[in-house]
């Protein structure tokens, strides 16, 4: 079964265990809204355990332009800019591992891509975006 949530796909799998899958191309790391995610498929105190995740994995990718971690620290993705959307989305796709979610990225883009030199540094760097990315697949 195959449902949509904002732009990216998640599915459930029919298997013992119940894991979702979540399916990341283009559209979806930029445009991605967590929080209409998190909030279908999350209780309240996961939803509070991924913010605070986020928030940690936020600040390690924006390590190079702290200032704008300053300005955008309360997760408020919506006037941010794009390369720091897709920062967050990044941290949101992070702080999601921690339930057993399946996390597959399109191998056709790249995340770096949309982002400006100072990001793609402290995103480069973190050793929680190099766990993500070896999650990616052919889709």
């Amino acid at each position: 079964m195959v449902i949509h949530a904002s732009a990216i796909q998640v599915r459930k799998e029919l298997m013992k265990n119940q894991r979702k899958e979540i399916l990341v191309n283009h559209k979806s790391i930029i445009f991605m809204d967590y929080q209409k995610v998190a909030h279908e498929y999350f209780s309240p105190d996961q939803i509070m355990s991924l913010k605070y995740k986020m928030t940690l994995v936020f600040r390690d990718f924006l390590k190079y332009k702290i200032w704008k971690y300053e300005k955008h620290k309360d997760l408020d993705y919506s006037c941010m800019a794009l390369g720091e959307r897709v920062c967050l989305n990044l941290a949101f796709l992070v702080a999601i591992k921690q339930f057993e979610i399946d996390i597959q990225i399109d191998i056709n883009i790249n995340p770096l891509d949309f982002i400006d030199s100072e990001l793609r540094k402290g995103v480069s760097e973190s050793l929680d975006y190099r766990r993500l990315v070896l999650t990616r697949v052919d889709t």
